[in-house]
């Protein structure tokens, strides 16, 4: 019976670890997807954070404005006018707040019959005075200030308010041109402000990379698209770093040493994190291929375990590298345990303010499959380490939403009995996930 109860385990093992090549080919434990959705100039962000704009020019008809002469329109008020019919000859733009040294903000102007001007910056004047000519168009920039944008819109003869996006007043950004330059047309009046960029940055492997579900259905768009809805969210941008394949030994080394992760963690209100699966399944994939004298890392490494597994006597080698298995991921879930707490300390560093939630790994394989009872164990130790009480992140507990799932969507690929091996979550799955997120209570 034991032996029966072997082969049984053995001949399920054999099938899923082909199909885990397959799916963590060395491809996609090189891949690494950096996914920012810009907010362009679609969106009417509010002006936010402890660094602002003020501004103060000189009008037709009117000269300086606004009175008494050397006040400023704090930003992101109008200078100038939409219905009077006057030009913006010149203006002068300065930072306000608790700016930084060697940071501020540079602009330059078209003018009627002298082209772009020379850019100036900080306060100083960009146009004319007495000479009757018109501002035709715009460019501002912010130097030295990461962490913000400046936005800006107008009005202009004969085109009204500019930019027009989705039928709706938008706003230009960061250098974009504001005006025109060849149609004679006066710049009337303009408005600037002064952005906090925001992001939510998803870490962790395939799962958080959205994997298996339908393009844009993965659980990290689906927490972003509910996020940026929330009053305060609307330029949050979405930076997903996700990488297949990622154990959480990796992920500790991507936030200790990718300029990328630690530049979206610095401007990080909402952190994510999905990771641990691949300590299971990357030393069965390792242990494996060092059974059939394979190299992981190679291109050709799926159609050689594939070939290698088709061999007599594959079975054999499985069962007898079985305890070798068994080791290998006992040390990975070991290795999580010792990450975990700073991978959690590493992110807080880079993050400070951020609200972080964390998923537990849910379990793809039936509780009455031979090969539950070899990924249970690891999957629990993974999960009370993520569940400890008082370690500063809300935790999604997805291990029980999938285990306690009444629906009837499958929420995973993988079925022995279909032949579908993908551990993967459907998009139901993703679905769900994105519903515990929200249910982890982040504060907003």
């Amino acid at each position: 019976m034991k032996k029966s109860i072997l082969r049984s385990i053995t001949g399920r093992l054999l099938i899923l670890l082909l199909m885990l090549s397959m799916i963590f080919s060395t491809g996609v434990f090189a891949a690494v997807d950096s996914e920012k959705t810009d907010t362009d100039n679609t969106i009417d962000t509010k002006a936010t954070g402890d660094i602002g704009v003020q501004y103060r020019g000189h009008i037709q008809n009117k000269g300086d404005v606004p009175l008494p002469v050397g006040n400023f329109v704090s930003g992101p008020g109008e200078l100038g006018s939409q219905s009077e019919g006057l030009r913006l000859e010149g203006l002068r733009i300065e930072l306000t707040g608790d700016v930084p040294s060697g940071a501020g903000i540079s602009y330059a102007v078209h003018v009627q019959n002298k082209g772009w001007m020379d850019t100036v910056e900080n306060g100083d004047f960009a146009g004319t005075t007495g000479e009757g000519l018109r501002i035709e168009a715009i460019k501002i920039n912010l130097t030295g200030l990461d962490g913000y944008e400046v936005y800006y819109r107008g009005h202009v003869q004969n085109k009204g308010n500019i930019p027009i996006v989705d039928n709706d007043w938008g706003w230009v950004k960061n250098g974009a041109e504001l005006g025109t330059t060849s149609e004679g047309l006066r710049l009337e009046s303009i408005q600037i402000k002064i952005v906090k960029t925001e992001t939510y940055t998803a870490l962790g492997d395939s799962i958080a990379y959205g994997m298996s579900a339908t393009p844009g259905s993965g659980y990290v768009n689906l927490f972003y698209n509910d996020l940026k809805g929330m009053s305060g969210n609307e330029d949050l941008s979405l930076v997903n770093l996700g990488v297949p394949g990622y154990t959480s030994s990796q992920l500790l080394n991507q936030l200790s040493s990718d300029p990328t992760t630690m530049a979206a963690l610095s401007k990080a209100k909402v952190v994510t994190v999905s990771v641990g699966g691949n300590n299971i399944l990357a030393p069965v994939i390792a242990s494996l291929a060092a059974a059939f004298s394979l190299d992981p890392t190679s291109a050709t490494f799926p159609a050689e375990l594939a070939a290698a597994l088709a061999q007599p006597g594959a079975e054999d080698i499985i069962t007898a590298t079985l305890p070798t298995i068994q080791t290998s991921v006992t040390a990975s879930v070991t290795q999580f345990v010792t990450d975990w707490p700073q991978i959690i300390a590493t992110i807080k560093t880079l993050a400070p303010q951020a609200d972080i939630v964390v998923a537990t790994l849910y379990d793809p394989i039936n509780t009455q499959d031979p090969l539950y009872a070899i990924f249970e164990p690891s999957i629990q130790t993974i999960n009370h380490t993520i569940m400890t009480p008082g370690a500063g992140y809300k935790v999604a507990d997805v291990y029980t939403a999938f285990a306690t799932y009444q629906g009837s969507e499958a929420l995973v690929n993988f079925n022995w009995y279909i032949g579908s091996l993908d551990p993967h979550p459907t998009t139901a799955g993703h679905e769900l996930i994105y519903q515990y997120h929200l249910n982890a209570g982040f504060i907003n």
